[in-house]
């Protein structure tokens, strides 16, 4: 996601823009993302030091961290991005920074449900579905 850094006015720069995840740079390895993603929000610049106060929502799919099912979520992210602007370059790129705060942002355990019973460690089956014949 760039922006022309001469273009930030002195108030701010508000943007609201709905952009593919392969847009800002992301491959989808670490996460699915099924929609565009909605990112709105107000950019500053001081000096050679640009502020993105950024919301970033979009919908998630996700393998449950128990039983390995398929989890669809929305997510909603607010966070603050700080770079510094090379005077040689005429745009910001914000794809990278979004990628690692949505990353950060993201919990480490994904649950289909708040009580998943997980997976049986014997014979692998689904517990939420049926019950296990293992002794």
């Amino acid at each position: 996601m760039k922006i022309k850094a001469k273009e930030i006015p002195r108030s701010g720069l508000a943007i609201k823009e709905n952009v593919s995840a392969t847009e800002i740079g992301f491959n989808g390895d670490d996460l699915k993302v099924l929609s565009p993603l909605t990112v709105q929000g107000v950019i500053h610049k001081v000096r050679d030091i640009i502020t993105a106060e950024l919301e970033v929502s979009g919908k998630y799919e996700f393998s449950c961290g128990r039983c390995l099912e398929t989890v669809v979520l929305t997510l909603k992210d607010e966070f603050t991005i700080h770079l510094d602007v090379d005077p040689t370059k005429d745009f910001v790129d914000l794809g990278e920074e979004l990628i690692q705060e949505m990353l950060l942002d993201i919990s480490t355990i994904v649950l289909c449900k708040e009580y998943c019973k997980g997976l049986c460690p014997t014979c692998g089956v689904n517990l939420n579905k049926e019950k296990c014949k293992c002794k």
